[in-house]
């Protein structure tokens, strides 16, 4: 191989050092032979064998800097050094042997060799070539040009001179050169025993040198890298930058920092934090680059997890709301189209509540599992938190996403298996949303939101889409209650009242308070829709104050009837209000300013209050009740409480819906409702009131019927604070409608025989016995057992409503076979429209539900029984089954006897609920199946 200057330069500076010594000496050997080669060229053409031994040791020592220049091995470098000392001192010695007789033939050589030795070695190289050449120039001295020799002191004088002179600055170069050894071993050590790899490359990225932490991040020993590209490492997606980033590194920008993924030969993948700078090249030495490699494997995985944490739910490991709006914007900004699910659990809460949070959490795992199984490959299942999820379809429309809505309705309501092994039905709500190019992503998940809720609102496990008309309704609401907290705040809310009539002294007793409002542009507003909106928000808690503060002001001034006390005021009072805390000292604190008696005030809750989690709402109950206010159940009979809320609840009147009151001499149903609850509140000594009396007929069966006071727009519209004073000053007794001249009650009803207080104590430990039961089959054997202690029948049946027909559920006798498996479609009976009537529905000797027909109830009857008596069991407004008590005799039962069945069905009724919705907790299935 020839090399030229400038390569030879490089490869001795990229060479050992001991290498690099040698090959400078033998350089400088060559410099000075070929300087005597000229020299005795010039001075004489007899000189021409001397200066062609001196040319042919020149080019030997350039040969030889030129193999030093690839010696890898200090041993080699030395051994250079030995062998060629020897040369040196041998070929000094035969060329001043050969050429003592000729003038002018020394040379530089002789000086060369004999500093060689110390230059070397030192004091220790004295004797290698000082020595000899002394002896060797005093024995056969060299002539010069005019032919004559030095004295031999002088040739010895000289020779130690010039071999003391290198040992001397031998000497100080040592030093110096010792510190740079050791500077350079701890380099080396630092750089070997690094904690990160490290490696020293050339610009073409070819590894010169690597560290033993290097080797171990790369899976490879750093022999293995030597030579090798250090990009070949570098996972092929960040090759192009490390390249690109170490190529370009200048002078003006000798370093640079980068990332990148590492590729080890075993497949596995790392992370690197690259650090490069830039050693530039001078005086023909090549530039080269340090590079440093750090492992950030875990902290990249510790920052992957927490990015993934920032964007999924802990539980379900679903995206989060931040993820999901991140990933709807982008599909919009796309432009695709999008349809959007908004899902939320329909009896989650009641499973949360009834079987634990751990189970709720359990359930909220597994029903994630099943929507990402009902999605498409490319739709996104998010979870906002609670029981609320949201599905992303991309790139679909209306029929798409409802086929997806389908599915995800049917794996919902699969049961879900509970860590006890039960089993829970779920079911799910579902809004959907389209939306598409220049949607705002916020808005479209508002609008499936509320799709949702409409969804909700109407009875739930149903998909419903969102359409124009539902945001205009949100926006009404929302607009409706900023002004209605305008209008609070503004005094233009009005407080009127409705006279209360005692149907025995036919006077006011009272007036129950009601807001009114008229809105500057929209005219009245029903009460029904601003108390709706403030019950959803805050406001309630304000206008409900401020109510109840207005009216016992106004109540202040209210005079007493004659022959009867001061008229009190009723106040309807929402379960925000009584949970909202403080709300007993409120009240005491407005009664103190109002200066009047806490027994003028009658707080009426609904009977939604007294459902659900009932403990705080008892506290407060109890606190009002301290304080001399009294309480009342209002719109009895449409939610779900019964009568036995009576003996759990301190209250002291119950107010009859006027769903009922309606219903009052047209349907007698309605009388059975109304006479069983007035019967039994009796019993706990409690007023009754009826709602929403319109007819003279309502009235009269009110008065038979037993109960204590009226209210409605037959008797006084609501009026304002001054017209109801005008009243109450004027002793007004003229406004209940009397009785028809021709009409007269039964005059059975009031008969009481000396058994019938012992009949109501009866009827009340049985009312209490039967509604501390939760399975049906117990429920049904108690209602049996309380009755017989208060009624004589010969046989009875329950009977219920599922799925629009009836059935028995039990019976005494015990019916057949065929007879319990038999179905009535509701409104069909053997006595006509029983569902409504309360008229008997079970005769013993029913066979098959094809046999009972309208068209055939005449023929169906039944073999001994001569009278009965049925009564419908009612819950939240509807027929939920039928009570009937039977006998062989004609005229078995009177008027007592369908009293107390009236005023035990309620009981009856709610017994049933409570046991069916516990059983739906178990069973999972929906409540009221």
């Amino acid at each position: 191989m020839v090399f030229t200057g400038r390569r030879l330069v490089v490869k001795l500076a990229d060479g050992l050092p001991e290498a690099r010594y040698e090959a400078v000496l033998a350089l400088l050997r060559a410099c000075l032979c070929g300087v005597g080669f000229v020299t005795l060229l010039l001075i004489s053409e007899s000189l021409l064998a001397p200066a062609l031994v001196n040319a042919a040791i020149a080019v030997a020592s350039l040969l030889l800097a030129v193999r030093l220049a690839t010696v890898t091995s200090i041993e080699s470098a030395r051994r250079y050094g030995r062998w060629s000392t020897g040369v040196d001192v041998a070929l000094f010695a035969a060329y001043s042997v050969a050429f003592a007789s000729r003038p002018g033939a020394g040379a530089l050589y002789g000086a060369f060799v004999l500093v060689i030795g110390p230059v070397r070695y030192g004091l220790r190289g004295i004797p290698a070539t000082a020595v000899p050449v002394a002896l060797v120039a005093a024995l056969w001295p060299q002539l010069d040009a005019s032919g004559t020799t030095a004295p031999v002191g002088e040739i010895l004088f000289l020779c130690a001179v010039f071999a003391l002179a290198p040992v001397a600055v031998r000497a100080v170069l040592m030093r110096g050169s010792a510190r740079l050894r050791l500077a350079e071993q701890q380099f080396s050590t630092a750089f070997e025993h690094a904690s990160i790899g490290m490696a020293l490359t050339d610009r073409e990225l070819r590894v010169l040198q690597a560290n033993r932490s290097l080797g171990v991040l790369l899976g490879e020993t750093p022999a293995d890298l030597l030579h090798a590209r250090l990009d070949a490492a570098v996972d092929r997606l960040d090759r192009p930058r490390l390249e690109a980033a170490l190529r370009g590194l200048t002078p003006e920008a000798p370093s640079t920092r980068l990332e990148v993924r590492l590729r080890r030969p075993d497949g596995g993948l790392r992370w690197g934090h690259v650090s490069a700078s830039l050693l530039a090249g001078a005086c023909g030495v090549a530039a080269k680059i340090v590079v440093q490699v750090e492992n950030i494997t875990e902290r990249k995985r510790s920052e992957a997890m927490l990015s993934h944490a920032a964007a999924h739910d802990a539980l379900t490991d679903l995206p989060n709301r931040t993820l999901l709006l991140a990933r709807l914007e982008a599909a919009l900004n796309h432009g695709d189209q999008i349809g959007v699910l908004f899902i939320d659990l329909d009896r989650f809460k009641v499973v949360n509540d009834g079987l634990g949070h751990a189970v709720g959490d359990l359930l909220l795992v597994q029903l994630a599992n099943r929507l990402r199984e009902a999605m498409r490959p490319d739709d996104l299942v998010a979870r906002l938190g609670g029981d609320e999820f949201v599905v992303l379809c991309r790139n679909a429309d209306l029929d798409i996403v409802m086929s997806v809505a389908d599915r995800v309705l049917e794996a919902l309501n699969h049961p879900v298996t509970t860590t006890g092994g039960s089993e829970v039905v779920i079911g799910a709500s579902i809004g959907i949303s389209l939306a598409g190019p220049g949607d705002v992503a916020e808005l479209v998940l508002r609008e499936a939101d509320t799709a949702m809720y409409a969804a909700k609102g109407a009875g739930g496990g149903r998909v419903h889409v969102f359409s124009p008309d539902l945001l205009d309704a949100v926006v009404r609401t929302h607009e409706l209650e900023v002004d209605l907290r305008l209008a609070v705040r503004a005094g233009e809310v009005r407080v009127v009242y409705q006279p209360v009539y005692d149907l025995l002294l036919g006077r006011i007793t009272g007036c129950e308070a009601l807001a009114r409002w008229t809105h500057p542009t929209r005219g009245p507003v029903p009460p029904q829709d601003f108390c709706a909106v403030a019950e959803q928000s805050d406001l309630i808690l304000e206008l409900g104050d401020w109510v109840l503060r207005q009216a016992l002001n106004d109540a202040r001034d209210w005079p007493a009837q004659p022959d009867g006390p001061v008229p009190s005021v009723a106040v309807n009072v929402s379960l925000r209000q009584l949970v909202s805390g403080g709300f007993a000292e409120r009240v005491s604190q407005f009664v103190e300013e109002a200066g009047i008696d806490a027994s003028r005030l009658c707080l009426e809750v609904t009977e939604t209050v007294l459902a659900g989690d009932v403990q705080p709402v008892v506290e407060v109950l109890e606190a009002l009740r301290d304080l001399g206010v009294r309480l009342a159940i209002d719109d009895f009979g449409t939610g779900h409480a019964s009568l036995t809320y009576l003996a759990r609840f301190p209250v002291d009147q119950v107010k009859i819906d006027q769903s009922f009151v309606a219903g009052l001499g047209i349907d007698a149903g309605s009388a059975a409702i109304v006479g069983g609850v007035v019967a039994m509140a009796h019993t706990f000594d409690m007023r009754v009131v009826a709602e929403g009396v319109e007819t003279e007929g309502q009235l009269e069966a009110l008065r038979a019927l037993g109960c204590d006071a009226v209210q409605g727009y037959l008797l006084s519209v609501p009026r304002a604070p001054e017209e109801i004073e005008f009243l109450l000053r004027r002793g007004v007794t003229h406004q209940i409608p009397r009785p028809r001249e021709d009409w007269a009650p039964d005059p059975r009803v009031h008969e009481a025989s000396s058994d019938e207080p012992r009949r109501y104590r009866l009827l009340v430990e049985g009312a209490k016995q039967v509604t501390g039961l939760r399975e049906l089959d117990a429920v049904f054997e108690q209602t049996f057992k309380a009755l017989r202690s208060a009624v004589s029948f010969t046989g009875g049946a329950i009977m219920l409503v599922e799925d629009d027909q009836v059935r028995i559920a039990a019976a005494l006798p015990a019916p057949t076979v065929e007879a319990m498996a038999a179905r009535i479609p509701l409104g069909h009976g053997v006595s006509g429209t029983i569902a409504l009537t309360g008229e008997p529905r079970y005769l013993p000797d029913i066979t098959i539900a094809s046999t009972v027909t309208s068209n055939r109830r005449t023929t169906n009857t039944s073999t001994g029984v001569r009278s009965w008596f049925g009564v419908p069991l009612i819950a939240e407004g509807r027929p939920i089954g039928v009570l009937q008590v039977d006998s062989t005799e004609v005229d078995a039962f009177g008027e007592a006897d369908r009293l107390a069945v009236l005023s035990f069905a309620p009981v009856v009724a709610l017994a049933v609920v409570s046991a069916r919705q516990t059983e739906a907790r178990l069973r999972g299935l929906p409540q009221g199946s």
